[in-house]
């Protein structure tokens, strides 16, 4: 007979560990709580999971032992979890974070045939069902259907690396061939939305805006500016991704957005009676009214969202044809009307990612001419 975990701990005072069901422990961590020790029945290895709750009593304690006491399989649900309480979890950005759990969610609460793949059973994931799931999740959203590969992918891969589980399903599973988006925003759309942003409530939309398109910037870049990248010369620009930093000349919109920024934080933090940090890299300067701390990048996606629709509106009032855009459109916008080296200035390090973003139609002589 298996011998279950020592029973040494402090247990809730109504129940005697004495009459405890083998297995059953106590973790006094938070509110506490009654955990289960099994055997996965795919690794045989032995886990624990929560089964009850700090109020339960004897009596429900060993009903709930009964109900469970048939061997639990580790699903991609309890797999996932686990990988969510790892330092390599607690190491990774919070925007990864936050796609992450999207992923987890939307892959758990997908429907199979015999429930949830959540739930269902490590042991019946295989390279097919993973190649199904990418398929079906494509004809909604190929770029969501890679994203959630992917997570699938490091699930499955940190899971085999720690011999969690003995073969990994997503090996030769493939992303989806997306075609990149080549949409150059038109000076008028740009120009007509940039005056609605700047009638709008969201201060920092239009200073966003103009210093992701002259900078050639992506909207996480421009939320992490601070006092810090300012130089006599120009803008420091950090950038994500691989790709090379590198400054920004001044000219007049540059100043005239960043000078913005600048002074609407520090009115903000003025008005909040609010120090500003000591150290230039902690002062940042797209901050929000409401809090006085940096704007995170779903308050920005949310504002930009917004500010789109009431572009959106204002147009068909005044009968404009405007034709949308999104925040990284400007990115690609501020690179295809670069001249000169375009490969220094966007801070890419190939001619190949330089196609994703060069998009504008090139005007060329004719032969002989």
């Amino acid at each position: 007979m298996t011998k279950g975990p020592p029973r040494t701990a402090t247990v809730p005072a109504h129940i005697d560990p004495k009459k405890l069901p083998t297995g059953v422990w106590w973790d006094k961590s938070g509110t506490g709580k009654w955990m289960l020790k099994y055997k996965d029945s795919d690794t045989g290895k032995w886990r624990s999971k929560r089964f009850c709750g700090p109020k339960a009593s004897l009596s429900e304690i060993w009903q709930a032992y009964e109900a469970q006491k048939a061997p639990l399989a580790m699903t991609f649900s309890t797999l996932s979890r686990d990988f969510q309480e790892t330092p390599i979890w607690r190491k990774l950005a919070i925007s990864t974070k936050r796609d992450y759990l999207d992923c987890h969610t939307q892959i758990c609460g997908t429907k199979g045939t015999t429930g949830t793949l959540g739930e269902l059973p490590i042991s019946r994931w295989t390279i097919g069902l993973v190649r199904k799931y990418r398929d079906k999740r494509g004809e909604t959203s190929e770029s969501r259907a890679n994203k959630e590969l992917a997570y699938i992918k490091r699930i499955f891969s940190w899971a085999y690396e720690y011999e969690k589980i003995k073969t990994n399903p997503t090996k030769g599973v493939t992303k989806l061939s997306i075609k990149p988006r080549q949409h150059y925003a038109e000076d008028r759309d740009y120009e007509f939305m940039l005056q609605i942003a700047r009638e709008s409530n969201y201060w920092y939309v239009w200073p966003a805006m103009e210093i992701a398109y002259l900078c050639r910037m992506r909207l996480s870049e421009v939320l992490d500016l601070t006092d810090a990248n300012v130089l006599p010369e120009g803008l420091l620009i950090k950038r994500r991704k691989g790709s090379r930093d590198n400054i920004t000349e001044w000219n007049s919109r540059l100043r005239s957005a960043w000078d913005f920024a600048v002074a609407t934080r520090n009115r903000i933090l003025s008005e909040r009676k609010q120090p500003h940090p000591i150290r230039a890299e902690d002062r940042h300067i797209i901050i929000s009214e409401r809090t006085g701390d940096k704007i995170v990048v779903d308050s920005l996606k949310t504002a930009i969202g917004r500010v789109t629709v009431a572009t959106k509106l204002a147009a068909e009032e005044k009968g404009i044809n405007w034709v949308p855009f999104t925040f990284h459109d400007l990115k690609r916008k501020g690179v295809s009307d670069t001249t000169g080296n375009k490969l220094d200035a966007s801070g890419h390090r190939t001619a190949s990612m330089m196609n994703v973003y060069d998009v504008k139609l090139k005007t060329v002589k004719p032969s002989n001419d």
